[in-house]
Order: C-alpha cells, then sequence, then structure tokens
C-alpha cells in the first residue's frame, strides 16, 4: 500500500508546485508589464542600458524625440543618439556615472534625421546580479532655450536702445547702480559707463534733495506710486552740481524690483527759470514799493490805518509776500488776522491759486484728518464719497490756519510730514498724494508758553515762525479811527453817502478802548448807521454817560467838559515821565512800569516831544 501511496503523494505536490508556479509567472508577467507600461509612459526621456550601453527597456518619449522605431533602437547603444562635442560630453558622462554612481551634463542629442536638440542627461547606475546597469533620464531644453535666447536678444535689444537714446537712462537695485547708458555717464562726467556700476544712487544726489530722492524710493517700495516725475539738483564727477528733470518707475529686471530713470540735464532752462523767477518777484517787491512807499499811505490790501504801528506792518507784509517763507501772525481777536494773510496772499506768486482758510478751533477733534487732508469713500460711517481736503485745495495756493495753538500734537506731526515732503495720505486711502502749499499761520495765543507747555511739538513751532507778524490792537493805533470810521460808514450805506457823524461821537470812539478791536468798530458803525446811536457791547459807566446819542446825532446831555483830550494828554504826559524817571530813563523799563508795548512807549515820547 504504501508503494502506491507515495507516488500519488509525489504526484500532488508537483502539481501544486507547478501550479504555484505559474501564478508567480503570471504574477511577475503581470508587475513586468506595469513596469513596462510606468517606464514607457514617464514624461521626459527614460531608458535602461546595460554595461554595453545597449538599450534594453525605454519609454515612448525616447522613440518621440529621437524618431527611431523600437526595433532600431534595439540596435543602438546611448552613444549613438549624440556625436561631435555632445558625444564626446555623454562618453565623459556615463564614465563618470558608472564610476561614482551619477553624473549629469548637458548635450546636443541628434535624431534619426539628424537634428539637433538641446538635452539635459541624468545617469545613475546600478549593479545587479554582477552585471552593472545604466538608468539614463533625459530632458528636453529646447522651450528653455528659446527662452533664453529670446530673453537673450530682449535685453540686447533694449540695451542697445538705450545705449543710442539721446537722454540719461538708470537702473537701480537696492539704491545700486546696476545699468547706465552712454547718455547718462557723459552727462555726469563719467567715461566709462563701468565707473557707475554697483555705486550707490545716494552720492550722486546733491545735499537737500536726497531726503525727496528717498522718499520717492520709499514710495515706489510700499506701493504707493508706480510712477514719479522729479526735478532736483544732482552733483557730476567734478563735483559741479547740475538741474536734472526725469521720470522714475519701479520694472521687474530677473525677478528683481528695479527703478528706472530717464533724465536730462536742464542746468540751463532751470537757471534761466530761476533768474526770471528771481527778476519777477524783484519788479513784483518794486512795485509793491513803489504803490506803498508813501509814508501817508492808508491802506493795503484790505487792511485799514496810516499809524506808524501799521505802516510797520504794512513793510513786514510786502517782505513776506516776496518770498515762500511760512508766516505767523500774532494779534488778539478782531485785529484783523485773517485779512493780513489774504494780503500776503494776494501779492505773493501764488495769487493765481486758492487762499483757502481754516478756523483750527471750529473743527471737531475727530474730523480734524479727515477735514485737513480728505477721505476716500466707506472710510468711515458717513463717508458717502470721496472728498477733498485743506491741502488739496491749497495746492499752489496758500493754506491759512486760524487758532494754529489748537491744533493738537497728533495732527502737528501729520502736517509737519506734510510741510517737509508734501506728500500726505486721505483717510481711507492707500496711496499717497502731494500738495505745493504755503502756510500761513495766525494765533492770539503765545505760543512760546504752548511751546514750553508740551503742547505744540518744537519742530513745528520752527516750521511755521520763520515769518512774524505782530497785528498791533486798536487801542494802540487810535489814529487809525477816524480813517477805519469813514471806510465803514460808506460799507454800511444804504445808499452809498456816507452819514455826518458828530465831532463828539469821534472823539467818544477815540477815547473807547476797544477790547474788540477793529471787529467791535465795525459792530458799533453798523448799529450806529441803524439806530442813530453809539452802543457798546462792553460798556462802562463812562461810555453809557458819554456815548448814547440821539437820533440826529447829538447828546443827549452836552458834555460837561469839551477838553477832556486835552487832560487826557496831560494825565498821559506826566504818567510818561514818571516812569521814565523811575527806571532811570529805560525806555524798554518805562514801557513795563506802564503796560504798554515798546513801540508804543516810542511813539508816545515822539509826539509828547519828551527829550
Amino acid at each position: 500500500m504504501a508503494s502506491r501511496t507515495n507516488p500519488e503523494n509525489e504526484a500532488r505536490e508537483l502539481r501544486e508546485k507547478v501550479a504555484d508556479l505559474e501564478r508567480s509567472l503570471k504574477d511577475f508577467e503581470r508587475k513586468s508589464r506595469f513596469f513596462e507600461m510606468l517606464i514607457r509612459s514617464l514624461p521626459g526621456v527614460f531608458y535602461l542600458t546595460d554595461h554595453s550601453l545597449n538599450f534594453q527597456n525605454w519609454n515612448k518619449n525616447l522613440e518621440k524625440m529621437t524618431g527611431y522605431s523600437p526595433e532600431e533602437l534595439r540596435e543602438r547603444t546611448i552613444y549613438d543618439v549624440f556625436s561631435g562635442e555632445g558625444l564626446e560630453k555623454i562618453q565623459e558622462a556615463v564614465g563618470t556615472a558608472f564610476s561614482r554612481g551619477q553624473a549629469f551634463q548637458e548635450a546636443e542629442l541628434v535624431t534619426k534625421d539628424g537634428s539637433s536638440i538641446p538635452h539635459f542627461f541624468t545617469g545613475v547606475s546600478a549593479r545587479i546580479e554582477d552585471t552593472s546597469y545604466l538608468l539614463g533620464m533625459g530632458t528636453d531644453l529646447s522651450a528653455r532655450k528659446r527662452a533664453e535666447d529670446e530673453l537673450r536678444e530682449s535685453e540686447e535689444f533694449y540695451r542697445m536702445l538705450a545705449e543710442r537714446m539721446t537722454v540719461g537712462v538708470m537702473l537701480f537695485h537696492d539704491l545700486r547702480v546696476v545699468f547706465v547708458n552712454d547718455a547718462f555717464s557723459s552727462m555726469f562726467g563719467y567715461e566709462d559707463s563701468d565707473q557707475l556700476l554697483g555705486k550707490d544712487v545716494m552720492d550722486l544726489v546733491t545735499e537737500g534733495f536726497q531726503e525727496g530722492m528717498g522718499d520717492m524710493v520709499a514710495g515706489f517700495e510700499r506701493g504707493a506710486s508706480k510712477e514719479r516725475f522729479f526735478q532736483a539738483r544732482w552733483t557730476r564727477m567734478d563735483s559741479q552740481e547740475i538741474w536734472i528733470e526725469g521720470r522714475a518707475s519701479l520694472i521687474q529686471l530677473k525677478g528683481l524690483p528695479t527703478v528706472f530713470m530717464t533724465v536730462r540735464d536742464i542746468t540751463e532752462a532751470k537757471q534761466r527759470e530761476i533768474w526770471m523767477q528771481e527778476e519777477a518777484d524783484h519788479l513784483r517787491r518794486e512795485n509793491i514799493t513803489l504803490r506803498s512807499s508813501m509814508k501817508d499811505r492808508y491802506r493795503l490790501g484790505n487792511l485799514i490805518g496810516k499809524s506808524p504801528a501799521m505802516q510797520d506792518v504794512y513793510e513786514v507784509i510786502l517782505n513776506a509776500a516776496a518770498t515762500s517763507a511760512n508766516v505767523i501772525i500774532h494779534g488778539e481777536s478782531g485785529t484783523g488776522k485773517e485779512l493780513v494773510a489774504r494780503a500776503i496772499h494776494e501779492m505773493s506768486h501764488r495769487s493765481g491759486g486758492e487762499f483757502v482758510p481754516v478756523n483750527c478751533a471750529a473743527i471737531p477733534e475727530n474730523l480734524l484728518e479727515s477735514e485737513f487732508f480728505g477721505h476716500k469713500k466707506g472710510a468711515f460711517t458717513g463717508a458717502h464719497a470721496d472728498k477733498r481736503g485743506y491741502l488739496d485745495l491749497a495746492n499752489k495756493g496758500t493754506l491759512f490756519l486760524d487758532e494754529v495753538g489748537e491744533l493738537n500734537l497728533g495732527l502737528q506731526a501729520k502736517l509737519l510730514r506734510a510741510i517737509e515732503g508734501g506728500e500726505y495720505t486721505p483717510v481711507g486711502g492707500s496711496a499717497s498724494r502731494s500738495s505745493d502749499f504755503r502756510i500761513i499761520a495766525a494765533t492770539n495765543r503765545d505760543l512760546l508758553d504752548e511751546l514750553r507747555k508740551g503742547a505744540m511739538r518744537e519742530d513745528f513751532f520752527y516750521r511755521i515762525h520763520v515769518i512774524p507778524i505782530n497785528v498791533p490792537p486798536l487801542r494802540e493805533r487810535g489814529e487809525d479811527i477816524p480813517l477805519l470810521l469813514e471806510h465803514f460808514l460808506k460799507f454800511y450805506s444804504e445808499d452809498g453817502k456816507m452819514p455826518p457823524v458828530p465831532g463828539h461821537v469821534i472823539e467818544v470812539l477815540m477815547r473807547y478802548d476797544w477790547p474788540g478791536n477793529v471787529r467791535e468798530l465795525q459792530n458799533v458803525i453798523q448799529r450806529y448807521i441803524a439806530v442813530k446811536k453809539l452802543d457798546f457791547a462792553r460798556s462802562t459807566t463812562l461810555e453809557r454817560d458819554e456815548a448814547a446819542v440821539d437820533g440826529i446825532g447829538q447828546r443827549a446831555e452836552p458834555p460837561k467838559d469839551l477838553r477832556l483830550r486835552v487832560l487826557v494828554d496831560d494825565a498821559e504826559r506826566v504818567a510818561l515821565e514818571e516812569a521814565l524817571e523811575s527806571s532811570g530813563g529805560n525806555r524798554s523799563k518805562a514801557a513795563k512800569i506802564l503796560g504798554i508795548s515798546r513801540r508804543t512807549i516810542l511813539r508816545k515820547i515822539k509826539r509828547f516831544g519828551i527829550s
């Protein structure tokens, strides 16, 4: 039985082994087909060779690239698809791959029809069962080469174009020069363009214009502007300063943000422009001086008064009008500070621009920034449309800041930036704007005291406090009251005829101390014309007794002493003499004792003939 059983068992085991072997073969064939399909579908060129470099396996891209059929490839080696210098490079790379494990090489692959294709070869070697194999991969560089050639041709074209331009061309990155054309080099006195390469652009900019250059570059960097027009003074190689005019814009050069700038030398034209401006300013000053040089001039613009105090104010106004410097006007309320500002504006070269008056104390603090710099639609609740700010309106003109001492420190800082650089950003906006404006400020406060208390920035104070003008109160220029009276009587009379004013009414007006200054006088005259009666808003017993007049301009009661003016003069003379005596003849100390200005005491000394 055993002899019969063993052959059966052996046969069964053999059949099972055969079945297992067949399954293994089928699995191997399936995996081989998958592997072959994977290789043939890989992107780029992919192939496998033995040590003899005959193609063992490859993907379809090799057939497509070389133009050889599968049968033709089986009869060829890797060296058959390269020739000349490319073959030498590949032979060296293959040797490196077998000796070191991998190699990389760029070479021209030659197709069946003799065409050349730029090709990047990657070779990796492996040893399996004592046989060396080479796994080769390749990339067609044709598209990249075309792009490089086009880029090179484009660069050569633009370089050639730049070299032939008559204007100067410069490119810089991170403030370092990367290209200049011959025209630029020649403009700045350099024999060779290479002398400027790598140079810091700021070394070319004249001191005083470097800040503007830095602001322009910073604007490009933060995306606030794409192109800028500019005029500035730059310095040549021989240290000579020239005026240039140009445009700058931000471009991408080899992936880097680069400033592209074209410039031309405008020194001659600029010097002529400056000369003409100086000549025009001179003629304007001369014209103003001729019109206003008479000692008995009684008005300037809408300002009225021929007193020595007002003559001094007129002189400063004329000087201020001939310059572009900022002005600060000091004076009590009602003295006519805005009229002074308007006179300066109308006599200056900015008279063609807007005069924009701003009462700094009348603007709610939460709206200050919006009012000055404007805002964009949607910047805040209620911002239904874009709005221009005061700085925008004052472009090429004058910005009058009345009660400037009311501005908070934050707005002072932002205004200072706009004054110094001419740039500001509207509320809710991202792009900077610029405005060319002149500031004339006015205040009835002691700004130095505000500075000491920390309520005013020192840098802002000195920016606006360039030309100070002190407008005298009406009590210090009583001789101007008749002129002002005549002016207001004509202005408020309906028929244009000036009504008669009795002498004693004028006498009362002359004696009143006018705490509200010219504005109060204006109101008093307007009421007098309406009711034919003097009525002082801040009346005193003296005013009630002596100011009331009836409908025909007569006092309700006759004055007790028509020589009151003489008595007042005598009292003033005695007070002056006593003050001078107690101060040892020091007029400044005497003025302090009397509580009046030094200018007033000098005028009264002259009037009374006190030596």
